[in-house]
Formats: structure tokens, C-alpha cells, sequence
């Protein structure tokens, strides 16, 4: 599709955002960035360099996405957590550089009780409909596949591999490298 520069050329110096996309005056939009149609990013999120959200993506809250991450359609970036303790207090997602985040994922904030912050790694896959919850940790290299769910407080560790539909319960640890079988619940930790 074809992509324009910013009508506010001089706060987005660089990037190329389609008219019909609505960023906040307020966010930091790096070089090279390119934000699609029916896009929707808000006043507290960081796009660094190179960064593409391809069509109808809402990058929300305080959030920071890597350098050239791409975001597929329909994805939902630094929503409000899913956790009934959650008082609308300062939540925060990281997301690392080179990430591809595809189709209807959902990537919450974090939340007090688990320091307020959900962080990805570098190179990451998440495919369509991956969801991670509030203040998981989520090492470098990590391939979550289609329709998997990581619950609150979840720790993955570099490398790891967790196949479509699992479900891994809150509070457990998939460590570095580890495979997590298609159609799999984790109720404990699964070790390196």
C-alpha cells in the first residue's frame, strides 16, 4: 500500500505514515518507521527505527517497540492488563528489536504486583493469535506459535520454543531452549 509522509513532518521527521492511521502528537516515532492504515498509537508509546505496524494495529500505554520489529494486522500492543488487581497504575510493555508480532496477538502491560513491566526480547516470533499476559518475561529468540497463551508472571528463557495452542500457567518458567509440545498445558516449570 502506498504510505505518505506525515502530515506533521516535523515531529515525525522520517517516517511515513498513511493518512488514515491516527498517531498521537505525543509519541516518539523513530527513523525509517512506517505506521499503515487505520493504525491507532498513543501518546506513550515508542516506535524506535525502522519499525512497521502494517494496518489496523493499536500500540497503547506506555510502550516501547524495538527497532525494526514488525507488527501484523489486528494486534493489540500494550493493552491494559487482563488482572482483577490491576488499579489503573503505571503498566508497561517492552518489546525488543527485530520482533515480528503477527496477526491478532495481544500483548498486555504489567502491573504492580509483578513491577509493572512485561518485557519481550530480541528476535522474537510470536505468530497469529498469541496472547502474553501481564509482567511475563520473555527471553531473545523466542518462538511462541499460533494461538499459544502465556498466563501473568510467566518467565521464558532464551532460545525457547513453544508450539501452537499450549497454554503455560501463571507463574511457571519454560527455560532456555526448551519445546513446549502443540496442544500442551504447563501447569510447572519446564527446565532447560
Amino acid at each position: 500500500p502506498a504510505y505518505h509522509v506525515a502530515p506533521l513532518s516535523g515531529m515525525f521527521d522520517g517516517a511515513a505514515i498513511h493518512p488514515q492511521a491516527i498517531v498521537s502528537e505525543e509519541a516518539s516515532i523513530g527513523q525509517g518507521v512506517r505506521v499503515g492504515p487505520f493504525c491507532v498509537v498513543g501518546p506513550e508509546v515508542t516506535l524506535e527505527a525502522g519499525v512497521e505496524l502494517q494496518s489496523h494495529v493499536v500500540v497503547s500505554g506506555r510502550t516501547i517497540v524495538g527497532a525494526d520489529s514488525t507488527i501484523y494486522p489486528f494486534a493489540s500492543i500494550g493493552a491494559k492488563p487482563q488482572d482483577l488487581k490491576y488499579k489503573g497504575e503505571v503498566s508497561e510493555l517492552r518489546i525488543g528489536q527485530r520482533c515480528k508480532v503477527f496477526e491478532y496477538s495481544h500483548l498486555s502491560g504489567g502491573t504492580a504486583g509483578g513491577g509493572g513491566v512485561t518485557q519481550i526480547g530480541d528476535d522474537c516470533l510470536l505468530m497469529s493469535h498469541v496472547h502474553v499476559g501481564h509482567d511475563c518475561n520473555v527471553g531473545n529468540r523466542v518462538v511462541v506459535a499460533s494461538n499459544a497463551a502465556l498466563a501473568g508472571h510467566v518467565q521464558v528463557g532464551d532460545g525457547a520454543q513453544i508450539s501452537g495452542y499450549a497454554c503455560v500457567h501463571q507463574r511457571v518458567c519454560v527455560g532456555s531452549g526448551a519445546f513446549l509440545a502443540a496442544a500442551s498445558v504447563l501447569v510447572a516449570d519446564l527446565i532447560p
